[in-house]
């Protein structure tokens, strides 16, 4: 897994990256490839060469800070892990709207960034083998469950709609839309906040009482009877996550 940490005070820095690095040497099961920098600057110029699976960004930072640089790096890497490191909560809602894993406050222990680093390492199995196969008129499609923004019911239809934009049309369904994507109630990621729809809360940008707003621009409408049930378990994935409002 390869590890990138930003930080200005190279202190902090030091002693994160030898934190992160002890937490690899005791995790024989695992290979942590860990790269400092100093600014933001030298951390893009990596990026050019290679990407990484989890960043560490201080937020404030010369020249360009931590949210405008999670931001670039979000805009090439939605699968990235973004985990903010700073003294002070006050960009805390702004790390929500870039999808951030997790907020630390400095000083951080090492125990709660070996805590953090368990959870990413979780997170990243969890995602990377989660594949469904959709039965369509013109075959068997796999895809990814965390490539699926929602899934719609079209004519007794499922409608998967992938962050790429593409859109996988399964063969009409027999049994209710809710029998047929039966498997999405057993995921945690996934809510269901209408009859017609089950959306992937990762990509949820904004929760309002009438509907949710995606990162793709889809709205989705959130029936009456559903809301409390839909932001009670939105709250609980924002909080097993760590995300702060």
């Amino acid at each position: 897994m390869r590890i990138a940490i930003c930080d200005d005070n190279r202190e902090t820095l030091s002693r994160l990256s030898g934190s992160v690095a002890e937490y690899f040497a005791e995790r024989t099961d695992q290979v942590g490839e860990i790269s400092s920098f100093g600014s933001a600057r030298e951390l893009l110029e990596a990026i050019e060469k290679k990407k990484f699976d989890v960043y560490f960004l201080d937020v404030v930072i010369p020249e360009i800070n931590g949210m405008e640089l999670g931001r670039i790096i979000r805009s090439s890497d939605e699968r990235a892990v973004i985990v903010y490191i700073t003294v002070s909560r006050e960009y805390a809602f702004e790390a929500f709207g870039i999808h951030a894993f997790q907020y630390l406050q400095k000083p951080v222990g090492r125990e709660e960034l070996w805590e953090t680093l368990d959870r990413i390492l979780f997170w990243i199995d969890k995602m990377g083998n989660s594949r469904i196969c959709v039965r369509t008129r013109e075959g068997l499609v796999n895809i990814n469950l965390e490539d699926i923004v929602y899934v719609e019911n079209v004519s007794r239809c499922a409608v998967y709609v992938m962050k790429s934009g593409e859109q996988v049309t399964s063969v009409c369904n027999r049994g209710s839309f809710e029998e047929s994507v039966s498997f999405l109630n057993r995921e945690n990621g996934f809510v269901q906040p209408h009859k017609s729809y089950f959306v992937n809360m990762q990509f949820i940008r904004t929760f309002g009482p009438k509907s949710i707003s995606l990162d793709n621009g889809a709205q989705i409408a959130v029936s009456r009877k559903r809301f409390s049930d839909t932001k009670r378990t939105y709250l609980e994935f924002l909080a097993n996550r760590r995300e702060l409002l």
